[in-house]
């Protein structure tokens, strides 16, 4: 019989989706723990406040992301730029929209955090080291693969904004170009 999930990550869950479906405002500690399934102990059991239930959603979303990377520049048989690959196929999909609900979320999350510089640290941090590794390690030329992280999170942050979004044709052919420059010449 399988393992029911943690309630740590029952809390994260419904956190999320409260997040998603109802923004900011949504996100009120009673109405995660009974989503979640969990009394209201429980989920200060694992988050003591609003602020870590904030800094755990943001920690799981930043490790995801990482994760995804890390299993697409492994499966990638070419080894130059597979990092620089990773980072735009887990950034946005080939229309050119986010590639999941992390602009939603981040979205949310930011809006949570407001100006907090401590919260808002973790994140610069996190985006640093995707580009040191972007740079150093991954066999192509360290100014086009900023390039192509530069504009993935373009089309990322226009997902989050609700810009428009470019079309189909449009879209094919600027993933295709920023794809090529991932390669190692």
């Amino acid at each position: 019989m399988p393992r029911p999930p943690a309630a740590r990550a029952l809390v994260l869950d419904a956190a999320e989706q409260r997040l998603l479906d109802y923004g900011p405002s949504g996100l009120v500690l009673d109405a995660v723990a009974a989503d979640a399934g969990v009394s209201k102990g429980g989920l200060l059991y694992h988050f003591p406040s609003k602020e870590a239930l904030i800094e755990g959603l943001t920690a799981r979303m930043l490790a995801g992301f990482d994760a995804r990377q890390d299993e697409l520049a492994k499966g990638d048989a070419e080894e130059g730029g597979a990092y620089t690959r990773a980072y735009l196929q887990s950034t946005v999909t080939p229309r050119g929209e986010a590639a999941d609900d992390s602009a939603r979320l981040m979205a949310g999350l930011l809006a949570c955090m407001g100006g907090d510089r401590a919260r808002l640290d973790t994140v610069r941090a996190r985006f640093s080291r995707w580009q040191a590794r972007l740079e150093g390690a991954d066999g192509v030329d360290p100014v086009a693969a900023t390039i192509v992280r530069l504009a993935a999170d373009g089309l990322w942050l226009s997902s989050l904004l609700g810009l428009p979004g470019l079309t189909k044709k449009h879209a094919a052919h600027v993933l295709a170009r920023l794809e090529d420059m991932t390669r190692a010449e």
